[in-house]
């Protein structure tokens, strides 16, 4: 594939291709397949190879066991905070490169993504990954216990992932006001038809997963495959300055909860049990 992609290395995910399907999976169910901010990194990187490949026209996300991504592993966190207080260019320094340059690029690539981002959601999905499930252009549900919690106001921080874009364009002003204020989750219900295109009614994901890609394969077969990129292109381009906007918007605004160890300290009690996501 590329050597830079074999110099970058994540337990948590593995891809494969199938055709035209650039496949990226979650494989690390044990810990709710949450990611550090080098497995984000990772899977941005996936998607630029797959963006790289002529014969791909769809990168398809899928997972392993109860969730599809409990958001930011919490442990990563916490040694970030440690080397920060230990490092001269202090906070300041430590999450530019650590928070504010890797969102930026995650988000970045997410948005510019020129393949069709098909996500199959075989669970609840958290923070950032919740984020990026919104700026995918087809999502599939495994069953309707699947959800998405964006806790950013539990957690000292605002919106990621172009999210301040996304959220209120597919779910509605209002809503969006009520989700994002209370760290409400965003139930199937209110997914349905207009985030999420079709229940699979599935308890198993490997049976999900296999399914949705032997359905891919079927619908795509017979089409004219340079027109899916074409149509995501037009249907993109009106919205991209306006993702890219929210992007560094967000991100910038952000820093000064960073700086000031606010989202440290309350991912630290959720990591201690003493506070938890509300639902």
């Amino acid at each position: 594939m590329s050597s830079d992609l074999n110099k970058m290395e994540s337990r948590k995910m593995t891809y494969r291709v199938d055709g035209e399907f650039f496949i990226i999976t979650f494989v690390d169910p044990k810990a709710l397949n949450s990611l550090s901010g080098t497995d984000y990194l990772y899977l941005a990187r996936l998607l630029q190879i797959a963006d790289s490949m002529q014969s791909v026209s769809f990168t398809v996300l899928q997972s392993t066991g109860r969730f599809f991504s409990a958001g930011a592993d919490i442990s990563h966190i916490e040694q970030v905070q440690a080397a920060a207080n230990k490092e001269a260019s202090g906070m300041l320094g430590k999450w530019l490169s650590e928070f504010a340059s890797r969102n930026v690029f995650v988000t970045h690539t997410f948005a510019t993504h020129s393949k069709i981002l098909v996500c199959c959601l075989n669970g609840p999905a958290v923070g950032l990954t919740a984020a990026l499930v919104m700026l995918c252009d087809i999502v599939y549900s495994m069953n309707d216990d699947v959800y998405l919690l964006f806790p950013f106001a539990n957690l000292a921080l605002v919106t990621e992932g172009a999210l301040s874009l996304t959220l209120p364009l597919k779910l509605g002003y209002n809503v969006a006001h009520e989700i994002l204020m209370f760290s409400k989750p965003v139930t199937y219900q209110q997914l349905i038809d207009k985030v999420i295109v079709r229940n699979y009614n599935f308890s198993d994901p490997e049976t999900f997963n296999t399914q949705v890609i032997s359905d891919l394969h079927e619908k795509t077969e017979g089409l004219h495959h340079d027109s899916f990129l074409n149509m995501k292109e037009l249907l993109k381009r009106p919205l991209l300055s306006e993702l890219k906007r929210a992007n560094i918007d967000e991100v910038a605004d952000a820093m000064k909860y960073w700086v000031q160890s606010l989202p440290q300290q309350r991912f630290q009690e959720i990591g201690s049990k003493k506070r938890k996501h509300k639902f």
